[in-house]
């Protein structure tokens, strides 16, 4: 059957495309200026390499990888502000609902794109090739996928297979193509959660991940590696203390501290982080964490700054009490 043809010359009349085009350009363009002159080298050349395939319209699939404080959410932002100001359409999306607050104009991925919840490898994602969400899809410049590695890989299967129906239909090039020729942009840690897998193994969790799917060979990885927050640090003691416990803490998930292991091993805490208690330890934990608790609680920024955080939801109870 011939392929439909369509004009996308003039979508004013698609609400979707009317909220992704309803930005301030001008006020974008001054923030896309400020954050731009405060990027490192590296983040440049990371943002220099996506521009340049977006400019191009020859579509490419990224993953940024960094781990926390490398501040892949100051990339997203970026990007995004650069694109909107020329009038473009940046889908944002993330794996979770609080990482999509994050990002400017996010939403989830499964929200977005019609993802299912109970996902398998012969699932689609219920978008009809000829309908608002469609034409947006095919409108859009990029689209940037937050924390990624926390998600099932048949979630970007899914996608892909969509944007490839959704393309072909404009362009029957574009069936063949990854992600049918648009401009994507994965980031997260793989350092951090992965996807949970109910009764799984270790072999069924990292087969789920999206680095074991296909989508992967196509994917041009680009790396962030500079702790952002100790570059603001002008306390040389201080300095020298942060930097120390964040070469510990990427060791940790790096696997190279605690020995060879085959996914259990034992890891000494340093002796200048540990807490020091005797017969109530969540007492010490919330004494150090919100000293002078009772005269700061109508302080904000003293809440907002301070956090504990617990394994299990019996532990926060306990905590609570």
């Amino acid at each position: 059957m011939p392929y439909p043809v369509r004009d996308h010359s003039n979508s004013t009349s698609n609400c979707l495309i009317l909220d992704e085009l309803n930005y301030d350009r001008k006020a974008l363009s001054v923030e896309h200026e400020a954050l731009l002159s405060r990027m490192t080298d590296e983040q440049k050349t990371v943002y220099s390499k996506i521009t340049d395939v977006v400019d191009s319209a020859n579509g490419g699939v990224f993953f940024v990888y960094g781990y926390g404080r490398t501040k892949k959410t100051y990339l997203w932002r970026t990007l995004s502000a650069g694109l909107r100001s020329n009038g473009k359409i940046v889908l944002c999306v993330a794996s979770s609902g609080i990482a999509s607050l994050l990002l400017p104009g996010g939403r989830t991925a499964h929200s977005r794109f019609l993802i299912p919840l109970n996902i398998h490898e012969n699932s689609s994602c219920d978008i009809d090739q000829v309908s608002p969400l469609a034409e947006l899809i095919i409108r859009c410049s990029l689209i940037i996928w937050d924390e990624t590695p926390m998600m099932h890989k048949h979630c970007f299967e899914v996608v892909q297979t969509l944007l490839q129906a959704i393309m072909g239909a404009v362009d029957p090039s574009n069936s063949n193509k990854p992600f049918g020729g648009k401009s994507v942009v994965f980031g997260g840690d793989f350092q951090q959660i992965l996807p949970v897998i109910l009764k799984g193994s270790r072999q069924d969790i990292v087969n789920a991940t999206i680095n074991s799917s296909d989508i992967w060979r196509n994917c041009t990885v680009l790396r962030l590696t500079k702790n952002m927050r100790l570059q603001s640090i002008s306390d040389a003691e201080e300095l020298d203390e942060l930097t120390t416990f964040a070469e510990w803490i990427a060791s940790i998930g790096d696997g190279t501290v605690g020995g060879s292991n085959d996914g259990c091993a034992a890891i000494d805490i340093p002796e200048d982080i540990r807490l020091e208690t005797s017969d109530d330890p969540i007492a010490t934990i919330v004494e150090s964490t919100y000293p002078m608790f009772k005269n700061a609680t109508d302080d904000p920024s003293y809440l907002k700054d301070r956090a504990i955080l617990a394994p299990t939801l019996e532990v926060v109870e306990s905590i609570n009490q």
